[in-house]
């Protein structure tokens, strides 16, 4: 499952007729899937809804199409999503490099939970083993520069080594260490082959692993207790103001910036896959801008539509509905493209 931007060529006299897909300043950012039938299916990629009845007949010959990152995704059997499961990742990397894939008994996952947890699992194992048995509060994972990096929502930034331990950490950003762990959520974005924090503030708190259990005990209907509806959204919080940090390696420390890298870049978070992208190939993309939405799980993302997808200026600190902009509401919806509910 890869997260692509679509681009037309540049056109030539031969290749225009009246079939030609439409013009555009810029591409799209749509996510690739291969279903379990082998074939390929169009989606949103922050909301993951499927993209469909369009005119435009999709070709390789009339797009060119960019690959930004390759996300994973773990389902049931019968098809359904493991909603409780944020991200994950295969291990060793080589799983997911294009190196020969490693033999089926070795192939494991690592997984963040949306409740906190992180653990793997390795194929015939009957549960998941915990990396860590007293944090129950990581937010993010991402393999950068070979190596497994995790996130926790205090800042700690710490590497896992190829025995699956806790290898080097990397303290938090230098004002979080007053123990408030500045905001709610925190992301890990690779950009120009540096590795930034993005940190989201939240106008709540989020669940975590006892709310989960709580509502498996008490409630009728657990997803719903969890998830919420309206008004009533339980631990589903909104985002107030971010701040973003790049990694410097050799002093071992965050440092805040006021731009996204010297490349006019925006940054796409998604539960599955944090990204960038070069704000001039995308239609209508501005530079220093972070593209999210506030329903970070998938339960929730179900429900989501275009509405609910919003756009943070690292300018000016304003966030806005990309539904409301002329300029980024078709971003990740192409000309003639429907969202199927």
């Amino acid at each position: 499952m890869c997260c692509v931007e679509f681009q037309p060529p540049i056109p030539n006299d031969d290749s225009i007729d009246g079939d030609a897909p439409p013009q555009a300043d810029g591409g799209w950012l749509i996510k690739i899937e291969e279903s379990s039938r082998g074939k390929l299916q169009l989606l949103n990629p922050i909301s993951n809804l499927k993209l469909h009845s369009s005119p435009i007949q999709l070709s390789l010959l009339d797009f060119r199409a960019v690959q930004l990152c390759t996300s994973f995704r773990l389902s049931y059997q019968i098809g359904f999503p493991a909603f409780e499961i944020n991200k994950v990742l295969p291990f060793p990397p080589a799983a997911s490099a294009a190196s020969p894939p490693p033999q089926q008994s070795t192939v494991t996952v690592i997984a963040i939970f949306h409740e906190g947890r992180i653990g793997y699992w390795r194929k015939g194992d009957q549960h998941w083993t915990y990396l860590d048995s007293r944090n129950f509060d990581y937010d993010d994972i991402i393999l950068h520069q070979a190596r497994y990096h995790v996130i926790d929502r205090l800042g700690k930034l710490s590497l896992i080594d190829s025995s699956l331990r806790f290898d080097k950490s990397y303290s938090p950003p230098q004002f979080l260490h007053d123990g408030s762990g500045g905001g709610g959520q925190k992301n890990l974005v690779e950009s120009g082959g540096d590795l930034y924090l993005v940190d989201r503030y939240l106008d709540g708190r989020r669940r975590n692993s006892k709310d989960v259990d709580d509502a498996i005990t008490n409630s009728f209907n657990p997803i719903r207790y969890l998830v919420g509806t309206g008004r009533n959204r339980n631990w589903n919080p909104r985002a107030v103001d971010f701040k973003v940090y790049k990694l410097d390696e050799e002093m071992r420390e965050w440092v805040e910036v006021k731009s996204l890298g010297d490349d006019d870049t925006v940054f796409v978070l998604t539960t599955e896959c944090c990204f960038s992208a070069p704000a001039a190939q995308i239609a209508g993309g501005r530079k220093d801008c972070i593209y999210y939405s506030d329903d970070d799980d998938y339960v929730a993302r179900t429900m989501l539509t275009t509405d609910g997808i919003r756009m943070f200026q690292l300018e000016d600190g304003s966030i806005q509905e990309v539904k409301s902009l002329p300029r980024e509401s078709d971003i990740f919806l192409p000309p003639g493209f429907s969202v199927e509910f």
